[in-house]
């Protein structure tokens, strides 16, 4: 299994999920480890603003941590033009000690598989003399083969669609125009098979051809060659320069590709055969060859949480993985490990100041993006410090990360909150998806959404929209109550819209009366810190 380690925010990601964990892929990867930061959901209009201004490419999406074949150490792959003899891939499945031999065309994708088996049932087959010429072997296998040494070679020489045959009887007629022919230093053989215009003239012992007969074999357009080997070795080995396309298997290959699951992979296996199987690339080139082998060891993924550490905000498949950190700010909820973790949790306004103070103590200086997406991860999830979550420690990061990352950051904060929170264009569920996390509080599913403005009265026009797909989502989920906290950055107040249960609940814990099932609350900038300790507060007394 490879050492890679994946770093993801929760669903529905933030800035600072998002940054904060390409930051840490970059402080993972500054000190020697293999990480990279994934995304778990499509990221909001703010969060692809930062990524855009700092020109950084966004996260790749997983939808599943379980392992895949691009996880593990598979084997190199060796693979082999059609017209490569079966004595070459003999030799190349014996030096590297593998089964098979993927066979590709000259745009490199896949027509074949030679196997050792393949090459083997050859050796027990019962081929005709004329097995040359059906397989279409060329001229140069069979010099290689034979390790022999070209005498003479035609410009045009004819085609070798004739029957092998060994010069070694008088019978004249067994020997036709085109054939192969093996002959030792017999100056009589040579000279009658040449004069009947053979294709191919061999000869054994390292033997050679007289002037005379030499302009002979140029006159009747003869190749000739001679080898070191006996008569006897070289009618053994000459059907080994059949090309492999001739023996290869064409149907029902068994194929993997980088992004297969490996539980997948496993039950294809059971079903089939074969020792080893070629792993293609997404452009359908194969990259190497998967075996049984490769599936014994612990195929679970290294993975490392940031700005959440609830099993419900993170991957669905979680359990397939082996969580080896979490870096956050919120509350202690409920994922567990299945042995002693780095858990660091700090009550500050943002993950990214977490971060931030990983490099400063690692004494690692993180590169200007980077510090642009934390400087941003800050900004955002403390609202310019406008937020009752931050803290002097956020306050104290920013002011030297922003000089790393050489914004100005009053400027910055304008053009990213403004670019946030647009509504232009934006659909009510997509509004509903953008910034949402849900919660289970005394077994109560709860979805908190959070939408961000610079002029409250402008979402006016879309408050009964946003109230029909709540109540939508709550008929049609197992979520009981609904929460839409609409914040106003500047003006620091909040309209709290309720569908579900508990809404009157939620309304007294904030001393507020509802109108149409909303209200207002001046001073509410924070979910985690001010609006979820007062429902969490609600639906317990409710129940109780």
């Amino acid at each position: 299994m490879k050492n890679k380690i994946y770093i993801t925010g929760h669903k529905n990601p933030d800035t600072d999920s998002i940054c904060s964990a390409i930051a840490l892929a970059e402080l993972k990867n500054k000190m020697g480890q293999d990480a990279e930061a994934i995304r778990l959901g499509n990221l909001n209009k703010e969060t692809e603003f930062v990524l855009d201004y700092f020109k950084v490419q966004k996260p790749r999406l997983k939808t599943s941590i379980k392992p895949q074949v691009r996880d593990i150490e598979i084997d190199a792959a060796y693979c082999v033009n059609p017209s490569l003899s079966m004595a070459s891939a003999m030799d190349l499945i014996q030096k590297n000690n593998i089964s098979s031999l993927p066979v590709v065309d000259d745009d490199d994708n896949l027509i074949g598989i030679v196997s050792l088996s393949n090459i083997a049932s050859t050796y027990m087959e019962i081929w005709d003399d004329s097995i040359i010429g059906r397989s279409n072997t060329s001229f140069e296998n069979i010099l290689d083969v034979l390790r022999g040494k070209v005498l003479y070679l035609p410009e045009k020489p004819r085609s070798l669609s004739g029957k092998m045959a060994v010069k070694a009887i008088k019978n004249q007629d067994l020997i036709s125009e085109g054939d192969i022919v093996i002959v030792g230093d017999d100056v009589k053989d040579q000279e009658s098979v040449i004069r009947k215009g053979i294709s191919l003239l061999i000869l054994t012992i390292s033997s050679k051809l007289d002037d005379r007969l030499m302009e002979l074999a140029k006159e009747n357009n003869v190749a000739v060659i001679s080898t070191g080997l006996s008569t006897f070795m070289v009618a053994r080995l000459l059907p080994q320069a059949v090309p492999v396309a001739y023996v290869m298997t064409r149907d029902d290959l068994v194929v993997f590709h980088k992004d297969d699951l490996i539980d997948d992979v496993r039950e294809k296996m059971s079903q089939s055969r074969f020792r080893s199987y070629p792993v293609l690339d997404n452009k359908g080139k194969v990259i190497g060859n998967i075996s049984r082998y490769h599936l014994i060891s612990n195929l679970k993924k290294k993975i490392i949480l940031v700005d959440h550490n609830e099993r419900n905000q993170s991957i669905d498949d979680i359990d397939s993985a082996e969580i080896i950190q979490i870096v956050d700010h919120h509350r202690v909820a409920n994922v567990s490990t299945s042995s002693p973790i780095y858990f660091r949790n700090e009550p500050v306004g943002s993950t990214a100041t977490i971060v931030s103070k990983m490099f400063f103590e690692n004494g690692i200086k993180p590169s200007r993006e980077v510090a642009g997406l934390l400087c941003a991860a800050i900004i955002s999830d403390t609202l310019l410090f406008r937020s009752p979550t931050s803290t002097e420690t956020d306050k104290y990061v920013l002011n030297k990360m922003k000089k790393i990352a050489a914004i100005d950051v009053e400027d910055f904060a304008m053009k990213m909150f403004r670019a946030g929170t647009s509504l232009e264009g934006r659909k009510p569920d997509e509004l509903l998806k953008s910034d949402v996390k849900n919660f289970s509080i005394e077994g109560v599913n709860v979805r908190v959404c959070q939408i961000f403005t610079m002029d409250l009265d402008s979402t006016a026009s879309v408050e009964k929209d946003l109230k029909d797909a709540m109540e939508n989502f709550v008929a049609s989920s197992d979520a009981e109550t609904f929460v839409l906290m609409i914040t106003d950055i500047f003006k620091e107040v909040s309209e709290v819209i309720l569908a579900g249960s508990f809404k009157e609940a939620i309304a007294r814990k904030f001393e507020k009366d509802l109108v149409g099932d909303k209200f207002l609350s001046e001073g509410l900038l924070s979910r985690k810190k001010q609006l979820l300790p007062k429902i969490s507060s609600a639906i317990s007394e409710e129940l109780s």
